[in-house]
């Protein structure tokens, strides 16, 4: 039994040992002076940047939802007004058309700058995302000896390889810097950017 026991481990031993180098591949950069990076893959499908997609498309129903509330209620009231307008002097009914009118066209600016304002936020938490990155995909330009990183939308052919968006992710995903605590904000970004780093991602 003992021995059984002894083959049943050292089996699995083996087995894990045969793993390990594909687990370690799969967690760091192959060398290559060049890599590439898919920038919107890097955002949308980090932990991060979809738990911020969803904030912003929830904001964007529920602003969404308010602007037909108004507009239930403003036909409402046009409705009203025109029902009442046999009854009314013409000056009358002009001057509370006229305020209807005014009325109407400032509620629509202040619905249009809500939505301005909750899609500036939106961008900006994304561009706080892309500075907030670039320590992490500095590290893996270090690591693999890289000089230069692109964007794989602008690279006509390369070889997966090269391609640290899936590993960049992962990485992303475990830094607590991306998550602050008790906040749904922008990530944290680095004061100060690693050297020989040549600029941010857009």
């Amino acid at each position: 039994m003992a021995g059984k026991a002894i083959r049943t481990c050292l089996l699995s031993l083996g087995l894990l040992a045969g793993l390990w180098p594909q687990a370690i591949s799969a967690q760091t950069v192959a060398p290559s002076p060049v890599l590439t990076l898919d920038q919107e893959r890097l955002y949308s499908s980090s932990a991060f940047g979809q738990r911020l997609a969803a904030e912003f498309e929830a904001a964007s129903r529920a602003l969404a939802a308010e602007n037909r509330e108004i507009e239930a209620r403003l036909a409402a009231e046009e409705q009203d007004l025109t029902t009442r307008r046999s009854g009314m002097p013409a000056e009358e009914f002009r001057q509370l058309a006229d305020d209807f009118d005014t009325r109407v066209v400032r509620i629509r600016k202040e619905q249009d700058a809500k939505f301005a304002t909750l899609s500036a936020s939106n961008d900006q938490n994304r561009q706080k995302f892309y500075r907030a990155a670039v320590p992490v995909l500095a590290d893996l330009m270090r690591e693999a000896g890289a000089v230069a990183l692109l964007d794989s939308g602008s690279v006509l052919l390369s070889a997966d390889k090269i391609d640290i968006t899936g590993l960049a992710i992962a990485r992303i995903d475990a830094d607590p810097r991306f998550d602050p605590p008790g906040s749904a904000g922008a990530p944290q970004t680095p004061p100060t950017k690693p050297p020989g780093t040549a600029g941010t991602p857009p």
